[in-house]
């Protein structure tokens, strides 16, 4: 099978496609990959509005930077196939936990983590549970919560793939304060306290990367609080959408950026502090002004230049930074 790939040389976007693209065809095997300049494809025949741009043996083509889970799905369909999954190795090898140790040294250890596959909506792990694991999130997305006082749900973090958790069991033996729900099919590899603990010692690098992982969930709570005390929802709402798009966000052609979860009017009410209702109202603003649209599958499209941060965001920079 032969996928070809228009793209630009001066692109950064076709560059990132070109590499997607290549490392997806190697896991399938026969595949062809060919590389051509946009310029060439009315030569070709073939009609490409947008760079990068891939055509399917079927005609069909794939715009932008598709991600590689979304390429898996579609080639393993044209092969009438299901979509293969990398093995545990190379999944840990990718985490951020994990990021520049050698192969052979994740290879060792990797026995320790043991596989689990949770559906949408079902929870990890619930307040109150005993501490005694630490998880890597391989595929999928997890909504980490807590509930308030009166019982309201109130989102502190949303993990994507690569995302460790659960890690403040490494430091002291207590009970869950937080709970973790998969907001996706999601596959995460858990590792007991014990295990993890005696690899940290063998390791002291893991100690600095958990470390850090901890610190910087800690500034996204101290800023997710100060939204809550000091902005409107329609700010707190940029906010977040900005931060999505940090975080899972995935950069398109037309300098737009695709958000790579998919997350319903309530999950967003529930990440800034607001009522399904409200948020429903002011995101239907940022769709008028054309910040904010839904591509055909229903990921939010952010434009950023129509989300610009404004005196919300100067005003957190000023608490949090009198705070430390």
């Amino acid at each position: 099978m032969e996928l070809i790939l228009y793209g630009r040389r001066d692109c950064a976007f076709s560059k990132l496609a070109e590499h997607r693209v290549a490392e997806v065809a190697r896991e399938f095997g026969g595949i062809d990959v060919s590389v051509r300049e946009r310029s060439q494809a009315d030569a070709d025949g073939a009609r490409v509005t947008a760079t990068p741009a891939l055509i399917l043996p079927d005609g069909h083509r794939l715009t932008g930077t598709p991600s590689v889970e979304r390429l898996r799905r579609v080639i393993a369909e044209l092969l009438g196939k299901e979509a293969s999954v990398p093995n545990k190795v190379w999944y840990l090898q990718h985490s951020r936990l994990f990021h520049g140790v050698p192969l052979k040294e994740v290879e060792k250890f990797a026995h320790l983590f043991h596989e689990h596959d949770y559906e949408p909506k079902q929870i990890v792990f619930a307040e109150g549970d005993l501490g005694d694991a630490v998880y890597l999130l391989k595929t999928g997305h997890v909504r980490l919560y807590r509930l308030t006082e009166d019982g309201k749900e109130l989102t502190l973090a949303i993990l994507g793939p690569g995302d460790v958790f659960g890690e403040l069991a490494l430091f002291k033996q207590a009970r869950r304060q937080t709970f973790a729900e998969a907001l996706e099919n999601s596959h995460i590899c858990a590792a007991s306290v014990d295990d993890f603990t005696r690899l940290m010692s063998h390791k002291p690098q893991l100690t600095m990367m958990v470390a850090s992982e901890i610190a910087k969930r800690r500034s996204e709570m101290e800023t997710r609080i100060a939204g809550l005390a000091y902005g409107s929802v329609r700010a707190r709402l940029v906010h977040a959408l900005r931060h999505l798009a940090r975080e899972h966000g995935e950069q398109r052609p037309d300098g737009n950026v695709r958000i790579s979860i998919r997350l319903s009017h309530q999950e967003l009410a529930q990440l800034i502090g607001a009522t399904r209702e409200t948020c429903t109202i002011e995101l239907g603003k940022l769709q008028q002004s054309g910040g904010v649209c839904f591509d055909g599958e229903r990921h939010m499209v952010l434009d950023l230049d129509k989300l610009e941060p404004g005196l919300f965001d100067r005003v957190l920079q000023g608490v949090l930074g009198t705070a430390r």
